[in-house]
């Protein structure tokens, strides 16, 4: 007995079922295994245009993410820095203030703000990681060029030597001399690059949102300094550098002119001026951090409804999943029965 063409066509078509079920088998058990309908985008067939552009919108809004936990990091610690140089001014005013009846200090204060110079100094080079926080856009600078020697760096000698003429040239032209040093244009405690074209950082939140960061070393953020020309340079930094400088340019040989005490007063004003100032803008970055941890929180709402609608596309029904691939089980067992059966069926035809 001859096999005909009609044998070898339905045998052909059923071992051709049951290989397209047999990978049906393998597709459902590779996602009961993995959780997700494909490991790639490519096969996730109509899926694929939603899932990537998600996932992109996932991807950018991690860098948004980043960006917001970076700059809540900086402005803590320059919140943290600044509220300890304000102290720091607040402390050397208060002291001051006691040369008004006790002049005889004058060497011990004269010390302690060299030392709060410094401090101050080391304060404004701030870092968090590699950036400088008070450097501005110019990060990798930092604001002091050598904090550890600002009590004899040319900012300070500067003021050393008006200070030294205050018994010949009086308090007022003094303190005008003292304040033309530490103004701008006048000799800088500062970096160069920070007084010549510094700008203050800011960060991207998305949606055209930008927040800046921590003041510059060497300009307020918020705050307006009082006593401009007067009193002040305009910056509280400045004046809090002009202020500590100045004392510690004191000492016992001008304390009995009558020029000493004009002169201190002088100096307690413009120190307090720079804390009032300081406070300004330690508020106005409280305010700042207030807006970027509710950017912060927003961007993690967004990101977890994004991920959601991923999930949707590319994670299955797991319940619907294990009872596909049961029924596609059985179906595999029935074809391979079937094929069996017609294998049987020809040879017999063929013998």
């Amino acid at each position: 007995m001859s096999l005909s063409v009609t044998d070898f066509g339905t045998l052909d078509q059923a071992i051709s079922a049951s290989a397209l079920i047999k990978q049906n088998v393998a597709q459902l058990t590779a996602e009961t295994s993995s959780g997700y309908v494909s490991t790639d985008f490519a096969g996730l067939g109509s899926g694929a245009g939603p899932a990537l552009d998600l996932a992109q919108q996932i991807a950018a809004g991690a860098v948004l993410q980043n960006n917001a936990d970076s700059a809540g990091m900086i402005q803590q610690t320059a919140q943290t820095a600044l509220s300890q140089i304000e102290t720091i001014a607040s402390n050397l005013a208060s002291q001051a203030t006691v040369l008004e009846t006790t002049t005889g200090s004058a060497p011990t204060l004269a010390a302690s703000a060299q030392d709060a110079m410094r401090q101050v100094a080391q304060l404004l080079d701030t870092q968090v990681g590699d950036v400088y926080v008070f450097a501005g856009q110019d990060s990798a600078t930092p604001p002091v060029p050598d904090p550890g020697a600002i009590a004899s760096s040319s900012f300070a000698q500067a003021i050393q030597q008006a200070v030294s003429g205050l018994v010949v040239n009086g308090a007022s032209a003094t303190s005008a001399a003292a304040l033309a040093i530490a103004s701008p244009g006048g000799t800088s405690p500062f970096s160069p690059s920070i007084e010549a074209a510094g700008a203050q950082g800011e960060v991207d939140l998305g949606d055209g949102v930008r927040v800046a960061l921590a003041p510059l070393a060497n300009t307020n953020s918020n705050a307006t300094s009082t006593g401009v020309a007067i009193t002040s340079t305009g910056s509280y930094t400045r004046d809090i550098f002009l202020g500590l400088a100045s004392l510690a340019s004191l000492g016992s040989a001008n304390t009995g002119d009558a020029s000493f005490l004009p002169f201190v007063q002088g100096i307690v004003t413009t120190l307090q001026g720079a804390v009032s100032a300081a406070n300004t803008d330690i508020g106005a970055l409280g305010d700042r951090q207030d807006q970027v941890s509710s950017a912060k929180a927003e961007l993690a709402s967004v990101a977890t409804a994004l991920q959601t609608q991923l999930s949707g596309v590319q994670e299955p029904d797991l319940t619907q999943v294990a009872t596909q691939l049961s029924a596609a089980q059985t179906q595999l067992q029935a074809s391979y029965q079937v094929i069996a059966g017609l294998s049987q069926l020809s040879l017999a035809k063929y013998i």
